[in-house]
C-alpha cells in the first residue's frame, strides 16, 4: 500500500541530526537557521487490510520525515531521494524506496493491530518485501505541483510502477493556528511481474484457495484522489489528517482475488502526531 523507506538510513539520520542541531548556533553569533528538517511521529490509518479487500485493518504506523534545503529528502511515502537538478521550480533525481511484505497470515501488513482480511489471502502466499531504484521529477508553480514517481523493484516482486501526481495546497488563517493542507487527484500504473504478484493467480495458488487462475496484464492499476492537513499546536508539535480514495482499474479490478475477496473501492484515513528538531 506504501512505498517505505528503510528503517536503517532513518535511524542513521536521527542520529545525526541532533550533531547538526548542535551546530545551529556559534560563539556570539545567535541562532541560525538548520537546513536540516527533522520530524518523528507516527498515528493510526483506517485502510483496507491489503490493496483490493473489502475488510478494512487499523494500522499503527510511524511516520518519520527527513529533509535538507530542497535536494535530499526522506519519508514513508517516497522513500529516500536526492534533487539533482533543483531550479526553476523543477526537482528531478533518483530514489530508493521500500515496500513491506504482504503477508498471507497476518492479512496484508505487518502494521496492522486491528481488523479483518486474515482469511482473504490464505491460499495465496506472501508477496517478499521490495527494495526498488527509480527516480522523480516534479514540477512546482505554487500553488500547484505536479510529480511522477518510477520505480524498478531489484528484490521482492522485481516489477515496474510508476504513479503521476497533481496537487493544490495552501494554507488557511482563522481565529487559531494556521492549517496546512494540500489535495489532488493521482494514477498508478504496473507491469505484468508488479500486477501477478499481487493479483495473479497461479495453478497452485488456485489449487489452494479455490480462486480461478488469473494472468494479470500490465496497465493502469488504481486512479483517486489524496488530501492532507496540518496543524501546528506548538513550535515542535503538530497534528496532521490524511485521507484518500482510490477506485481499482484494469488488471487489479479483474482479478478473482478482488472480484470473490474484495472491493474495487479502497478509502482510507488517519491521524499522525509529530515532533518536528
Amino acid at each position: 500500500m506504501f512505498h517505505l523507506l528503510t528503517c536503517i538510513c532513518c535511524l542513521v539520520l536521527l542520529v545525526l541530526a541532533p550533531t547538526v542541531q548542535a551546530q545551529e548556533t556559534t560563539a556570539g553569533a545567535g541562532p541560525v537557521r538548520s537546513e536540516w528538517k527533522v520530524s518523528v511521529g507516527g498515528g493510526l490509518i483506517v485502510a483496507p487490510s491489503f490493496v483490493g479487500a473489502r475488510t478494512y485493518s487499523l494500522l499503527a504506523v510511524p511516520n518519520i520525515r527527513v529533509t535538507y534545503k530542497e535536494q535530499f529528502f526522506a519519508n514513508f511515502r517516497d522513500g529516500i531521494g536526492y534533487a539533482l537538478v533543483n531550479s526553476d521550480g523543477w526537482r528531478i533525481g533518483p530514489v530508493v524506496s521500500y515496500t513491506f511484505a504482504r503477508s498471507e497470515k497476518d492479512g496484508g501488513s505487518i502494521f496492522q493491530v486491528a481488523g479483518g482480511g486474515k482469511s482473504a489471502l490464505q491460499g495465496m502466499g506472501d508477496v517478499p518485501g521490495t527494495v526498488s531504484l527509480g527516480g522523480f521529477a516534479e514540477y512546482s508553480l505554487k500553488p500547484y505541483k505536479v510529480q511522477l514517481h518510477l520505480h524498478k523493484g531489484v528484490t521482492g516482486h522485481e516489477g515496474f510502477t510508476a504513479e503521476g501526481r497533481a496537487s493544490y495546497g495552501g494554507v488557511v488563517t482563522y481565529n487559531g493556528p494556521p492549517i496546512i493542507y494540500s489535495f489532488g487527484p493521482h494514477i498508478k500504473f504496473g507491469d505484468q511481474k508488479f500486477t501477478n504478484a499481487y493479483w495473479g493467480i497461479s495453478p497452485e495458488q488456485s489449487v489452494r484457495t479455490g480462486l480461478d487462475q488469473y494472468h494479470a496484464d500490465a496497465g493502469i492499476t488504481a486512479y483517486g484522489v489524496n488530501a492532507f492537513a496540518l496543524m501546528p499546536l506548538t513550535k515542535s508539535v503538530s497534528v496532521s489528517l490524511v485521507a484518500g480514495f482510490d477506485r481499482l482499474a484494469g488488471p487489479v479490478v479483474n482479478s478473482p482475488l478482488v472480484k470473490e475477496r474484495g472491493s474495487a473501492n479502497q478509502a482510507m484515513g488517519g491521524l499522525f502526531v509529530n515532533y518536528g528538531f
